[in-house]
């Protein structure tokens, strides 16, 4: 069950880097709409299937959504769901969430978090169950789902910085991003040239490594999760519909 709670943050890592082909008449949105399947894995062995969906909801608006459900034999030893929404706008060229929701629902683990961000009062009220905080909204202040856009646009301009600030939960977090350079990987779609990026919390052992490939439009084609030379999780992009 502890692999499938980790597949939460792996996703959330996933989603940072995000970058489907640029959108032709998408309402404006930096990508076109998708749905994208993900397989997870734990320790080597297949334990779930991730869906993280884009749409656009109007002219500049959009709304993203991921869940995350065990397969297989790890279905049969944990029962369980994961479920993420977002919406937002995009506003003289910058991603501006408006609100994000998570639930998380396993038979040890039950976690609610939204966060509600009021740009006019520069304010954000997030909560994660019983606690509530009202937190300093800045410019850049994204939310787990909404990151990807951002961080989309500076890959394609090549001025990818090497932090970001992320709201989840009740904290800002920031987030080290290193371009780690090129290698070549055999994917489901063949052979593809990829670049690897991490990305960590300052003070943290766990490492998060991306594998996005330019000739995809920098769609991930692998996430890994690691502690230490450890794979803990891995993500493997298996179908996208558009």
């Amino acid at each position: 069950m502890k692999l499938f709670l980790r597949a939460v943050a792996l996703l959330g890592s996933l989603l940072l880097v995000w970058s489907p082909a640029p959108a032709a008449d998408s309402d404006n949105l930096p990508v076109n709409p998708f749905k994208a399947r993900y397989e997870v894995y734990g320790s080597g062995f297949s334990i779930g299937d991730a869906v993280m969906t884009l749409t656009a909801t109007g002219p500049n608006a959009y709304r993203m959504s991921t869940q995350v459900r065990p397969n297989g034999l790890a279905a049969l030893l944990v029962s369980g769901q994961i479920d993420e929404q977002a919406s937002g706008e995009i506003r003289d060229g910058v991603v501006r969430p408006i609100q994000y929701e998570r639930r998380v629902e396993t038979p040890k683990k039950k976690q609610t978090v939204r966060l509600r961000f009021d740009w006019p009062a520069r304010q954000l009220r997030a909560s994660d169950n019983d606690e509530k905080a009202t937190l300093p909204l800045s410019s850049g202040v994204l939310d787990p789902l909404s990151l990807n856009l951002r961080v989309m646009w500076d890959l394609r301009r090549g001025d990818l910085p090497s932090e970001y600030v992320l709201a989840d939960e009740i904290e800002l977090k920031p987030y080290q991003i290193k371009n780690e350079g090129e290698e070549t990987l055999e994917t489901s779609v063949g052979k593809l040239r990829a670049l690897r990026i991490s990305q960590s919390k300052p003070g943290k052992t766990r490492l998060t490594r991306f594998w996005f490939a330019p000739e995809l439009g920098y769609m991930p084609v692998r996430v890994m999760q690691q502690k230490g030379d450890k794979e803990v999780l891995r993500m493997e992009l298996r179908a996208v519909e558009r």
